[in-house]
């Protein structure tokens, strides 16, 4: 029981004082963000004298995400940026952020109307530029976040986790700043 509740030991070259870290929620579906409180509880009980901070960014108007990551970074200067990132897979048969895709896809394949059948491909459309927008934002927020760290601390990592990197981490790999944990 004693090994369990021991610290683990850490590299001499990398002092543990020197740490922060930041937990950020990448923006998606509005859930309780259970994995990134969880860690950071985690961390808490491990590490009690490592200062920690977590940004929600699903919580925020997607057109201040950028602004509130680079004004969080330059206030709290991290050296770990721990990325929690869901919902990479937006075509799920629900009501979501772009529409219903099972509505879009009965419409197009279904519907006797052709003005119903156009609605559902538009529908369609409408869903994959929302799905490979939202892509493309968080990989840049995961790459200007490590960058913008490491113009303060250039020692700063990235690591990316979450249900989404859990199922996807091969299609995510590439597009990731050399270096990120997946």
């Amino acid at each position: 029981m004693q090994d369990l509740l021991q610290q683990p030991e850490f590299p001499a070259q990398l002092k543990l004082s020197d740490e922060r870290v930041l937990l950020v929620r990448l923006p998606c579906n509005p859930i309780f963000p259970i994995g990134p409180i969880y860690l950071a509880d985690h961390l808490h009980k491990c590490f009690p004298d490592v200062p920690q901070r977590i940004l929600d960014l699903a919580a925020l108007p997607v057109l201040d995400v950028h602004r509130v990551l680079r004004i969080t970074i330059d206030q709290f200067r991290p050296t770990l940026l721990v990325f929690s990132w869901r919902d990479i897979q937006i075509y799920a048969p629900v009501d979501g952020r772009g529409g219903n895709p099972l509505q879009n896809s009965f419409e197009v394949f279904y519907a006797s109307n052709p003005l119903k059948r156009l609605h559902g491909a538009l529908g369609g459309l409408r869903l994959m530029t929302s799905h490979y927008g939202e892509l493309s934002r968080n990989q840049a927020l995961v790459r200007r976040g490590l960058r913008w760290a490491r113009r303060h601390r250039p020692e700063a990592r990235a690591v990316l986790g979450g249900g989404s990197v859990s199922a996807f981490y091969e299609q995510l790999e590439g597009s990731l700043p050399k270096g990120t944990i997946t």
